[in-house]
């Protein structure tokens, strides 16, 4: 892990509340596909996941949305609202994918954790897709559905990459007319048996735990569902 400050090459809107924040690198960094970092402020380190791929050595991409009622997302929008360089450390964690797996692969999503997804996809692409690759993103409404472009670019490119997004408040967009409810009901409804698929997750602990156990139910080994929740907020026993 090292720690670094970037100079802010770049900050775009994605939507509304959806940033896309590009840091230059000021020197090379070897990540794996799915790893995040930390934003280090005076008080605190905040976690991010890293969106670009590892191919791509002198930039990283990161999304940041932020979170109503949290001083500590106050605190990272109000920084990224005035600074012109961002101390982090990188990288981390031990969810990620250094080669493509030999069955079916289920990427499962909430909201922004779309972020770690993406470097997996963006990570696998150049070589294709020689098995099935699905990746579910769930989002309150489909107004958080902020790269639905790029997610259609891959599926058009790749024959074997599907999409599936999944809102789960569609009163709130009534003129939604894809899949409603919660996102691993959907995975549910479309797997009868999961006994031979690969499944990574990005979400609250409490989406990843129901997952687990509900895919386990429906034949998953538990070892074939990576997550960071499994390390960073670990299950009591």
């Amino acid at each position: 892990m090292k720690q670094l400050t970037c100079p802010i090459a770049s900050i775009e809107n994605y939507n509304d509340d959806t940033r896309r924040i590009i840091l230059d690198l000021p020197e090379p960094v070897e990540f794996k596909a799915g790893q995040y970092l930390q934003m280090v402020l005076p008080e605190k380190k905040y976690p991010f996941s890293i969106a670009s791929c590892p191919h791509v050595q002198d930039q990283l991409e990161l999304h940041v949305r932020p979170t109503a009622g949290s001083a500590d997302s106050d605190r990272v929008e109000a920084l990224l609202d005035s600074a012109t360089e961002l101390t982090i450390e990188v990288p981390l964690g031990d969810c990620f994918l250094t080669a493509a797996p030999k069955n079916t692969l289920i990427l499962m999503a909430a909201s922004t954790g779309i972020t770690q997804m993406k470097s997996i996809i963006e990570f696998m692409a150049p070589e294709g897709f020689s098995q099935p690759v699905y990746l579910y993103w769930g989002v309150l409404s489909d107004k958080d559905l902020y790269m639905a472009e790029l997610c259609a670019q891959w599926q058009q490119r790749h024959d074997n990459f599907h999409v599936v997004p999944v809102v789960s408040e569609p009163d709130t967009t009534p003129e939604w007319q894809g899949r409603t409810g919660l996102v691993g009901d959907a995975v549910l409804e479309d797997f009868d048996d999961l006994t031979n698929v690969t499944v990574f997750v990005s979400g609250g602990p409490a989406m990843v735990y129901a997952t687990l156990d509900a895919f386990v139910e429906r034949g998953m080994p538990e070892e074939n569902m990576s997550s960071d929740i499994f390390s960073y907020a670990p299950r009591p026993k």
